[in-house]
């Protein structure tokens, strides 16, 4: 009884908690400026204690994130180059723990508020009532599982109920040993997002598994070639400081599909380590509900969360149909009701995992949905459809009206929350249940890439799956119309003009890529069960492209504000039924702008772009800096969500390949949240691809995301949006053909 009661008390002290908790931006880098400065402190020195370390916000921080090293050894491994060696109290130490040497870091006892202390099994007994133990070390977490997700979010929230940093934590790493690893990295990022008394930096997901980003296999053939003349134990490989290993993701031996399967030309779109990164951090910090929901650090207080998945995954689909227009395929076709009948061609064998041990399934060509399950998604899609039809969506909140009034969409956020299934509702769970389904096709052991973000977008069927869901949020936009002259147009603006240059040549409006075979991320480890530690810098090739500047001119007739969206389209439409412009048209850069009277010239580089992130630290890297005390402020606060830089631009061909650029420079509305943002930080911040909290004035930019392709145009033409009722040409649109020139 003591146990169920601690239990109660522990949790009781989430509400009082986390009313107190600051909240965590994911416009991200200029939060809480005057709370830091460059660190002045350094935690270098060889007998580090763990006082010194629990004191300080960058030492904490530093505990942290040096959980996610070595997740395949026990807590007390040597992580961080040897300067970290936990060690777990008496109380709560498990039988094997050896005895703690001299240089290492005890963690403290868990005490309750009124100072007892906690032991070993009144935690397990906690944990028990938490989850009963059902999801067990072995098995394969996903955050599109309800179930799985709901047990985070009880873990968490237990974690953050106790009386200071010192318990949380011996308790964070006394029950990682009972709980799926990927679990335990999706509550250390969680916890990182909430208390206020660490940083809000994460390494790039591809340093702390790289098993989810390049083939266990590949990565194993290369270390051995490297340290010996014949194949060797993975754990009696010599992992030398300093190590770099190259790695080709299109080897031969370890593509994914063989040539003649014309969806091997995507390798390097779907298979690149940082598209597929972004995809599950934006998932894992945007679809974040694993603390109360009154705390500001919940998702639900992000503004137009709903909206966000709706518009990131179109997004992922426009750039995946460039890609494929750019290699010479077909557009995406979507795997749907008319689908979920039919056999799925082709198969997908990701060869992720530990060396020749598979981390997820692979799924054999003709598998086919369960009958069941395909009349499941269909019920909650005709749930969906019908109340879409009448007008109104049913949420805890209540009824919320679609509707489209004084430029804003007050529908689309809601209905993402729904479809996604980032709320419960009447509507069932048709986005999440789907990837669960479509990861069991194979009908075997396991789940396949489908069943957990860090991977999906790997399968060619993703970007079918999505074209899916994004057609239903198409039909429930074009139930609108098209736009009129009052929302497209700017008065005052006379005219309009845009050109792009290359760094690297002269002639404006030719961009060019090229297959970057320098690309790296920099690990503590390989995490694949080895004994010893090392830093290893992989190279492996992924698409990138010159830097580029846009020049655009604006001449308006009075002083202004408005918003610049940038968006490139194919300059050929390929005609298929399954061609809609709105998912053909990748936005490039949105940007606010003051207009003087007269002339405007303005000029903004590529890598500014709102939607864009930063480079992102490895883990070895955020760890060195924490420990010398040079990381900035800036850095420090930085979440690092953000489309991948070097994936700004498709591929392009090689003798050129013709787009559309199209910009829009639209007047800000009269209750944008613009007029009073912050445009020092957004304007080269992440706003248009992460959101921005509520708190912090929400997004500054009202109308909706993607506008004005978020719908159709009229006659399916967007030319037709440059014209107004009259036929005269709008001023504040303009089009300039670009090539994309490829260099292999």
């Amino acid at each position: 009884m003591i146990f169920i009661v601690e239990v109660f008390i522990f949790l009781a002290l989430i509400a009082s908690e986390a009313q107190g908790k600051e909240i965590r931006s994911h416009d991200h880098q200029h939060q809480f400026r005057s709370e830091f400065s460059l660190s002045s402190e350094s935690f270098e020195s060889s007998n580090l204690s763990y006082p010194h370390l629990s004191s300080s916000k960058y030492g904490r921080h530093l505990l942290l994130v040096s959980l996610l090293e070595e997740l395949h050894q026990p807590f007390w491994f040597p992580r961080s180059d040897g300067s970290l060696k936990l060690f777990l109290p008496p109380s709560l130490a498990p039988a094997d723990q050896p005895p703690p040497p001299p240089t290492s870091q005890v963690l403290r006892e868990v005490e309750t508020a009124d100072g007892k202390i906690v032991t070993r099994d009144e935690i397990v007994s906690m944990m028990n009532v938490i989850d009963d133990f059902k999801i067990l070390p072995g098995e394969k977490f996903s955050r599109f599982k309800q179930y799985h997700m709901e047990v985070v979010k009880r873990f968490v929230n237990m974690l953050t109920s106790q009386v200071s940093f010192d318990s949380l934590f011996s308790i964070l790493v006394m029950l990682k040993e009972f709980i799926p690893i990927d679990m335990f990295v999706d509550a250390v990022y969680s916890l990182i997002q909430r208390r206020k008394d660490v940083g809000f930096i994460v390494p790039s997901a591809v340093s702390v598994q790289p098993e989810d980003y390049f083939p266990g296999e590949l990565l194993e053939s290369s270390f051995d070639n490297v340290n010996s003349s014949h194949r060797v134990r993975r754990q009696s490989i010599p992992w030398a400081k300093g190590r770099q290993v190259d790695v080709n993701l299109n080897d031969p031996r370890f593509k994914t599909m063989p040539d003649s399967e014309p969806e091997s030309k995507l390798w390097y779109f779907r298979e690149n380590p940082n598209v597929n990164a972004n995809h599950y951090h934006w998932h894992q910090v945007l679809s974040n509900d694993e603390v109360t929901q009154y705390d500001n650090s919940h998702s639900s207080k992000l503004d137009r969360r709903g909206e966000m998945f709706y518009f990131m995954h179109r997004q992922l689909l426009c750039r995946e149909n460039l890609e494929r227009l750019s290699v010479g395929l077909k557009i995406v076709e979507p795997y749907g009701p008319d689908q979920w009948y039919e056999k799925v061609y082709p198969g997908y064998d990701s060869k992720l995992g530990f060396g020749s041990v598979k981390k997820y399934a692979a799924r054999p060509d003709g598998a086919e949905m369960f009958h069941s399950d395909a009349r499941k998604l269909k019920m909650y899609e005709d749930l969906i459809r019908a109340d879409v039809k009448w007008g109104y969506l049913v949420v805890k909140e209540g009824y919320v009206k679609l509707e489209y009034v004084g430029g804003v969409d007050r529908g689309i956020s809601t209905l993402g929350d729904v479809i996604e299934s980032y709320v419960r509702s009447k509507y069932g769970d048709l986005h999440n249940s789907g990837h669960s389904i479509i990861s069991d096709l194979h009908k075997g052991k396991g789940d396949g890439v489908m069943g957990t973000p860090n991977v999906a977008v790997r399968d060619p069927i993703f970007g079918r799956f999505h074209k899916y869901i994004d057609d239903l949020f198409l039909e429930y936009k074009n139930l609108f119309g098209p736009y009129t002259d009052q929302d497209l147009g700017f008065p005052g603006v006379q005219s309009f003009s845009v050109t792009v240059k290359s760094d690297r040549a002269s002639e404006p409006n030719y961009l060019y890529t090229h297959m970057n075979r320098d690309a790296s991320v920099q690990l503590s480890s390989l995490d694949l069960g080895k004994a010893g530690s090392s830093s290893v810098l992989i190279h492996y090739t992924s698409l990138d492209h010159d830097p580029f500047t846009y020049n655009l001119k604006v001449h308006s007739t009075w002083s202004s504000r408005g918003i610049i969206r940038i968006f490139l389209m194919p300059a050929k439409i390929p005609s298929s039924s399954h061609a809609d412009i709105t998912q053909l048209a990748v936005e490039l850069d949105r940007f606010h702008v003051e207009l003087a009277k007269g002339q405007n010239t303005i000029t903004r580089k590529s890598q500014d772009s709102s939607f864009l992130a930063k480079k992102r630290s490895s883990l070895y890297e955020l760890q060195k800096m924490l420990r010398r005390g040079v990381i900035t402020q800036d850095q420090f606060n930085w979440g690092g969500c953000g489309w991948p830089t070097e994936m700004l631009l498709p591929r392009g061909q090689e003798r050129g390949m013709e787009f559309d650029l199209f910009a829009v420079v639209s007047p800000l509305l009269q209750d944008d949240n613009a007029h009073q943002a912050d445009w020092n930080t957004h304007n080269t911040g992440t706003w248009s691809w992460c959101g921005v909290r509520t708190d912090q004035g929400g997004m500054p930019d009202s109308r909706p995301m993607g506008f004005p392709l978020d719908r159709s145009p009229p006659n399916g033409d967007w030319r037709n949006l440059m014209k107004e009722d009259n036929g005269q040409v709008r001023s504040n649109m303009v089009s300039v053909k670009v090539s994309i020139v490829h260099s292999p």
